[in-house]
């Protein structure tokens, strides 16, 4: 993912090279336009991790852990058909690859080296009327549902208190749903093709999962929730078919 700044610096370079006099900047986009982009941002995001023992010396243990996700790089490709002029559904494929900060919901602590998410987003736009004096900027809100297959962590760093050897242990988690509310706006540079800049908050709708074996526990078990949440901030280019 490319650091906001670097985003908004593209930007104001793309609206400065590609300005042009457009009586209507946005004639002819509306129903049944077909549109393709691809777009890339940097992310605030999160997850909570729940876990509950559920065999040998972790039995009856519970505890929940937070964790700072840091983004190393994603981007994302999207096709998008207008139903009516001002509404549009699309599909969405996003990567994201991710750094996390150690966790602890038990008494050991995971430390997983980064991880790649995949996810598949229908998505929704209803587009307001253009702004601005020439009327090139047209703002948008939507929801997008999301789906994301299984995550593999790899081999987790297990770090044990006390006397007890460290190890790896081999962490995938089960494939779960977000939902995203999203607002921002697109601004046409030129016939046929706008810069795109907007964020979107995203919450999973439900958990990613798994159950850990512990071999240096006596193959204890443990089953672990992550529910995934954060703010996207995008940029992207659309060409308009």
């Amino acid at each position: 993912m490319i650091p906001p700044k670097k985003i908004a610096l593209i930007g104001a370079l793309l609206l400065s090279s590609c300005a042009s006099n457009m009586t209507d900047p946005w004639a002819g986009i509306g129903a049944g336009a077909t549109t393709i982009g691809t777009s890339t941002g940097w992310a605030f995001y999160g997850a909570t991790t729940e876990a509950e023992g559920t065999g040998g010396v972790l039995s009856g243990e519970t505890g929940t852990d937070d964790t700072d996700l840091t983004p190393n790089y994603g981007g994302a490709l999207k096709v998008n058909r207008f139903i009516t002029d001002d509404f549009s559904l699309g599909l969405v494929y996003e990567l994201r690859n991710f750094d996390a900060d150690p966790i602890a919901p038990l008494s050991a602590e995971l430390t997983p080296d980064a991880f790649t998410t995949h996810h598949f987003l229908l998505s929704s736009r209803y587009w307001l009327s253009p702004m601005g004096d020439d009327g090139r900027w047209k703002p948008f809100v939507g929801v997008d549902l999301g789906y994301i297959p299984e995550v593999d962590f790899g081999a987790v760093d297990v770090n044990y208190p006390g006397s007890i050897p460290n190890e790896n242990v081999n962490i995938v988690g089960s494939s779960y749903w977000t939902l995203g509310l999203v607002g921002g706006a697109s601004y046409m540079l030129r016939e046929g093709l706008s810069l795109d800049m907007g964020a979107f908050y995203e919450f999973a709708l439900t958990p990613g999962e798994d159950t850990l074996v512990f071999p240096n526990l006596g193959n204890a078990t443990a089953d672990v929730q992550v529910w995934a949440e954060g703010l996207v901030l995008f940029g992207g280019l659309t060409w308009y078919l």
